[in-house]
């Protein structure tokens, strides 16, 4: 809803814009361009204040996993059994992570949802991907790529390996 009235706001503002640009062009100045101009600034800024309600309050379109960056460390994970075909929640140092089991494969990927925050421990598997429960963003499980929106970036993914009993991992430098 903000979105849309976002998103209206900055056409009226463009069209007030324009109209006092030609009007500009005319023979004949008048203060009509500049009321135009005044009440499209006004207008802009109006917009421009929902962009950043939706931005920073709402976390609209922000990639929550910008800045994290590939690592060298293995870190042994704290669970001891991952049952077949089920999103199982699990610690990796400081990161929430969700690890998946696929046949032989092990596969994990960032707990926190991209789009909303959500947790994708709490979703399901469809095919080879992770629906997150809230939305119902998908990621594929290989990789992190996102299969069906609302989401637009990628989970992160990381790296999996088993080694003396324990799984060990490491994230992914994927940007």
């Amino acid at each position: 809803r903000f979105g849309t009235v976002h998103s209206s706001l900055m056409l009226v503002a463009l069209v007030l814009y324009l109209v006092s640009f030609l009007m500009r062009l005319g023979a004949v100045p008048s203060s009509a361009e500049v009321w135009l101009s005044a009440v499209g600034f006004l207008i802009v800024i109006s917009s421009a204040y929902i962009g950043g309600e939706l931005v920073y309050n709402l976390g609209t379109q922000v990639d929550r996993h910008a800045w994290r960056g590939g690592g060298t460390k293995w870190t042994a994970l704290d669970v001891s059994d991952v049952p077949a075909d089920k999103p199982v929640k699990a610690k990796a140092g400081a990161q929430t992570l969700v690890v998946v089991r696929r046949g032989s494969d092990l596969n994990a990927l960032h707990d926190v949802c991209a789009h909303q925050g959500c947790s994708l421990s709490e979703g399901k598997i469809v095919d080879d991907a992770i629906e997150c429960g809230c939305h119902g963003s998908r990621y594929r499980l290989r990789d992190g790529l996102v299969v069906r929106g609302p989401a637009v970036f990628d989970q992160p993914h990381y790296e999996v390996r088993e080694a003396e009993g324990k799984i060990e991992v490491r994230r992914t430098d994927t940007r």
